[in-house]
């Protein structure tokens, strides 16, 4: 199953709601490995898709999507069936903490770790330390040798950017505000909607005149729906679980 081909992967049908909470529920409840390699069959193109987005060497996506398959069989140990979300969406953190945890190993000729050298792929380190994982990765240079010298490989390769785990975690949560967000907007009427939108969700925000003038609004009107729209979308964030500490002008 960890060693599944992406033409297979592709030909696996997916699985309904109720078919994928079944062999959740059998793998857990009962420890039925078909039921388990159900699940994660039809989901293993979640893992080569994961993958490509690191590779687009053959050999490297081949071991790259057994990870995320490792991903895919911790997902299903831990999924919380009283959570109404699909397994994907749940999986896809799993897949990849696990692909990511991999691919310096396995890309890499020598051993770099994997926070600084995905930070490198993503050109998120100055160019003296990017030149040094280069080197590293062609080996070069010994990243573990001994060096007597004032410029040591091992401490030019410190990193402090967030890791891939933390950078996972702070996409989630934009989307979850995102969603809350949208939420909250679809509950206020259309002109309130496009006042919002235009005054306040815009990175150039337009002046009051000249939105009032194309809305056919007088100034002042437009105020007083500015100010109701807020207040409405403040009240159904808060409802919805929004941290008051954000919504502070």
């Amino acid at each position: 199953m960890n060693s599944m081909s992406y033409q297979a992967a592709m030909r696996v049908p997916l699985l309904s709601f109720e078919q994928e909470r079944a062999a959740i529920g059998g793998w857990q409840d009962r420890g039925d490995r078909k039921a388990l390699e159900l699940l994660v069959c039809a989901h293993a193109r979640q893992a080569w898709a994961l993958a490509a987005r690191f590779t687009d060497n053959p050999t490297h996506l081949e071991d790259l999507a057994a990870e995320g398959m490792m991903g895919l069989l911790r997902a299903a140990d831990s999924f919380d069936r009283s959570q109404d979300v699909r397994f994907s969406t749940y999986a896809s953190w799993w897949v990849r903490n696990a692909i990511s945890a991999a691919v310096a190993r396995i890309k890499a000729v020598i051993d770099i770790p994997a926070r600084t050298y995905l930070d490198a792929r993503a050109g998120r380190l100055p160019e003296p330390e990017h030149h040094l994982i280069r080197l590293a990765v062609q080996a070069a240079i010994e990243i573990d040798g001994a060096s007597d010298g004032p410029a040591d490989p091992r401490t030019a390769l410190v990193c402090d950017a967030p890791g891939p785990e933390e950078e996972i975690s702070r996409l989630d949560r934009e989307a979850q505000l995102a969603g809350l967000l949208a939420r909250a907007l679809g509950q206020l009427d259309p002109q309130e909607i496009e006042v919002v939108r235009r005054r306040h969700l815009s990175a150039d925000p337009e002046p009051h005149l000249a939105l009032a003038a194309e809305m056919g609004l007088s100034p002042a009107r437009l105020r007083q729906v500015e100010r109701r729209a807020m207040m409405r979308l403040r009240r159904h964030l808060v409802e919805a679980g929004f941290s008051r500490s954000l919504l502070q002008p």
